[in-house]
């Protein structure tokens, strides 16, 4: 499991994330406060919303979760 923190800062970005994610083939999960939503999921992720820090955790450990974000840590 590796584990980064993130802010969403446009609607692009979001939906860029979220493209990317549906193409792994292992678990992803954003985490804010109390909310765990599936990464793969548009709706889920757009519920955060844009300008919220939440935490992107990949259940596999050989992906860097950077990669779905487009930086690097």
């Amino acid at each position: 499991m590796r584990k980064i923190k993130h802010t969403f800062s446009t609607v692009e970005e979001l939906v860029a994330f979220v493209v990317k994610a549906e193409r792994c083939n292992f678990e992803i999960k954003v985490i804010s406060n109390h909310l765990v939503i599936d990464g793969k999921s548009l709706m889920g992720v757009m519920i955060i919303g844009i300008g919220t820090q939440v935490e992107i955790v990949c259940y596999n450990e050989a992906f860097c979760p950077e990669q779905l974000v487009d930086y690097a840590a």
